[in-house]
């Protein structure tokens, strides 16, 4: 009885990495709130693939960029996000979720949430630090 030869072992196909928020497609909002104990939370309201919005809460320490085909004018009247901005939302796990603004009637205020909860994470970071020192 003849035997058979091993077949060499095929690598297996890199994944590709898990998104954030499964289904989202497009951001339609963004709100920074202040949960029971004080801590302040991102969270977002994003369309699927059926056009039916979900609210997810953004999980602590997801880096959040918002990128725009040009340059914001920088000014304090309400400025719309031209088309084809996107949000990247990037895990420290390596998930990644890319949502593109919903059209250009999303505003400026999805920036002004991000920033302030930006600022409110490290605000509390501080806090924290200098009561255990």
């Amino acid at each position: 009885m003849k035997r058979r030869r091993p077949q060499p072992v095929r690598p297996a196909a890199p994944r590709p990495p898990r998104p954030v928020f499964p289904f989202a497609v497009t951001l339609r909002a963004c709100a920074l709130i202040f949960e029971g104990d004080g801590s302040p939370a991102l969270y977002v309201c994003a369309d699927d693939h059926g056009g039916v919005p979900r609210l997810y809460r953004v999980p602590n320490g997801v880096r959040v960029t918002v990128k725009a085909p040009h340059p914001l004018p920088d000014s304090a009247r309400r400025v719309f996000l031209p088309h084809g901005s996107a949000a990247t939302f990037q895990a420290a796990d390596g998930r990644v979720s890319v949502l593109s603004l919903h059209t250009v009637r999303l505003c400026r205020e999805v920036l002004e949430a991000l920033e302030a909860h930006a600022q409110a994470v490290r605000t509390r970071g501080e806090e924290k630090g200098q009561g255990a020192a």
